[in-house]
C-alpha cells in the first residue's frame, strides 16, 4: 500500500473546505477504506492547533480525533532536525522539516500545496491532491 505523506496545508484544504478540500477530503476517506495510506508529522497538530485558534477547543480536540481515525501520525527527532538544519537555509523550515520526517518514515509521495518550496530540497516526488489522485486514477 502506498504511503501517502500529507503537508499541513492539505489538512487545512480537508478541514476548512478550501479551493481544494475536495481532493483532500477524498484521500482522508480513501485512507479509511485501507486504499491508500496517509501519514502526517506529529508536528502537524500544533500547526494546526495555531490555525484554528480561532475555534473552540472542543472543536479542535473532535477534529484532532477525526484526522487520527484517518492518519497515521509520525514522529520527529533529533536526527530529523539536525538533518535540516544540516541542508542550509531554506525557503520554509517547516517543510524542510516534515520532508526529513516523511523520508525518515519511509513515505513514497509527499502531498502539498507549496511544490515550489519542496523541490528546493525533495529527492522524494511530490504533488498536489489533485496530481496524486489523477495518477492513482491511471
Amino acid at each position: 500500500m502506498k504511503r501517502v505523506f500529507l503537508d499541513t496545508n492539505i489538512l487545512m484544504d480537508a478541514i476548512e473546505f478550501r479551493q481544494h478540500g475536495a481532493e483532500a477530503n477524498l484521500l482522508l476517506d480513501m485512507s479509511r477504506a485501507n486504499i491508500i495510506q496517509t501519514c502526517v508529522a506529529v508536528m502537524s497538530f500544533s500547526t494546526l492547533s495555531y490555525l484554528l485558534r480561532r475555534r473552540t477547543k472542543e472543536d479542535i480536540h473532535q477534529i484532532f480525533e477525526n484526522l487520527a481515525d484517518a492518519i497515521e501520525i509520525l514522529p520527529m527527532d533529533n536526527e530529523q532536525f539536525i538533518e535540516s538544519m544540516a541542508f542550509g537555509p531554506v525557503q520554509d523550515f517547516e517543510d524542510m522539516m516534515q520532508y526529513q520526517c516523511a523520508k525518515a518514515n519511509g513515505c513514497d509521495v509527499i502531498i502539498t500545496n507549496n511544490g515550489k518550496d519542496y523541490a528546493e530540497f525533495c529527492d522524494l516526488p511530490f504533488m498536489t491532491a489533485t496530481e496524486f489522485l489523477k495518477e492513482l486514477g491511471n
